[in-house]
């Protein structure tokens, strides 16, 4: 494609002054595009290149085709991608790229709607003037999003304590009985003194210990009155269920309870601020794993990069204002867990986490931010059709958003960022690529991309 003299174009302004003048000019609309007239030509063939006066920055430089779009094009296209859902996307688009990279057509849309997690398949972007197409899902290239999409006002958390006590006067216990299912306790009497005592523990003993080292003896015995024998004497009978539940076919019963009561209690004595945190922790296990024998754990998770590799993983969500943890959810298999609820409906084990962690405060406005476990465009709907907002980092779950042409997108130094909009089922999504060392792409439904206050890196 070519231009003739007179022709009217368009280009970034980076392009136009380079990247930090631009920057200097135009803020954080640095990529902002401006028009030209082309004024002639410089060199032949492959070499060719365009004379364009820009009037507006009072430049008169030379570009290749590719740097330059005509301001027709660019008007045709004004009203942006917006589409009706995510099924009608998959229905309307021609073709698809699977995981292996094949071309399948409309006739295998049920398959595709079930490829997993893991899948990376938006190998398919399609570049069309500003317009970036992944799966039917059409993203519009824009110079960023100024005005935040969420209305909500932005709470803090606050505990509610149910009375009028002191807050100075409170003490340890008070806040451990906050937490703890204060429901469960007579039940738990009950369980543990019906409980046989089994196996010893040597681990703990030097805490009755009373003479002073490097540091001073803990001295448990003295400042508890409770003599080291009957301590790990209740603690091996320890029960927070029924002897005969804890031989039943669940084989979770033993902490089933403590869990659900746990969950509950968090919610009726903590009211989150605006901001909830979706991420996953280890709980260290040195015991038995329940593959290889009838009395251990029950299902044993290795996690290389967390700091106890080996234990029971629990997905948690957390109040982002407190660092108070409000929800855990035991990790039990993916046998198990694939029948859990919003998994059938999302087909996304981390969409159908995210919605069963936040369950109590669906539609309450908040934010919820996860990582790549979490993240997909498909999380970020069902937090919309449920009453929330999502921002999280997308790396592997990237169905409908745009990660090919992100991964491909030239940037001028470390620092740059792009950002693409679109629309589904009247919800709107940001696409945002930042250019670090290694990109880090985000798909959020709320917040600005103005630039906030400098951090510096650890």
């Amino acid at each position: 494609m070519g231009f003739s003299v007179g022709d009217r174009v368009v280009c970034s302004a980076d392009k136009v002054l380079g990247n930090k003048p631009a920057k200097q000019w135009y803020g954080r609309l640095f990529r902002k595009e401006l028009q030209g007239v082309v004024q002639g030509t410089e060199g032949s063939g492959r070499s060719k290149k365009y004379v364009v006066c820009f009037d507006e920055v009072a430049t008169t430089k030379a570009f290749s085709t590719r740097s330059l779009k005509q301001l027709v094009a660019l008007e045709n296209d004004e009203a942006g991608p917006t589409i009706t859902s995510l099924d009608e996307a998959a229905f309307t688009h021609n073709a698809y790229s699977d995981i292996d990279g094949r071309l399948t057509n409309d006739d295998d849309i049920e398959s595709l709607h079930e490829v997993d997690i893991n899948e990376n398949n938006c190998s398919s972007d399609v570049v069309s003037s500003d317009v970036v197409s992944c799966h039917g899902v059409k993203w519009k290239v824009v110079e960023g999003v100024l005005e935040d999409w969420r209305c909500a006002p932005q709470y803090g958390a606050h505990i509610l304590w149910g009375n009028d006590a002191d807050e100075l006067q409170r003490t340890p216990i008070d806040y451990w009985k906050l937490s703890f299912p204060l429901q469960l306790l007579p039940d738990i009497v009950t369980w543990t003194t019906a409980s046989l005592p089994a196996g010893t523990s040597e681990g703990r003993r030097d805490l009755w210990s009373t003479e002073d080292g490097l540091f001073p003896a803990p001295r448990f015995g003295e400042r508890y009155s409770l003599p080291r024998n009957r301590f790990e004497v209740l603690l091996r009978c320890l029960s927070f269920c029924p002897p005969s539940e804890a031989k039943g076919n669940d084989k979770w019963a033993p902490v089933r309870r403590l869990i659900d009561g746990f969950n509950e209690r968090r919610v009726q004595k903590i009211y989150p601020g605006w901001q909830l945190c979706i991420d996953e922790s280890v709980s260290s296990w040195r015991g038995k794993d329940g593959n290889f024998c009838s009395d251990g754990m029950p299902h044993v998770t290795r996690i290389d990069r967390k700091p106890k590799e080996v234990g029971c993983e629990i997905k948690n969500c957390a109040d982002a204002d407190t660092k108070v943890m409000l929800q855990l959810e035991i990790q039990e298999g993916a046998e198990i867990m694939c029948t859990r609820e919003y998994v059938a409906d999302y087909k996304l084990a981390g969409t159908a986490q995210v919605l069963r962690l936040t369950k109590p405060w669906h539609g309450s406005g908040r934010a919820i931010s996860a990582d790549l476990a979490f993240a997909s465009v498909t999380s970020a709907l069902a937090c919309r059709k449920h009453g929330l907002h999502f921002t999280g980092l997308v790396k592997t779950a990237t169905k409908f958003y745009p990660k090919g042409y992100m991964d491909e997108v030239e940037f001028a130094e470390l620092g740059d960022d792009i950002t693409l909009t679109t629309t589904v089922d009247g919800h709107n999504i940001m696409a945002h690529v930042w250019g670090d060392k290694v990109r880090k792409c985000f798909a959020s439904t709320h917040s600005t991309t103005i630039p906030g206050r400098p951090s510096n890196k650890r």
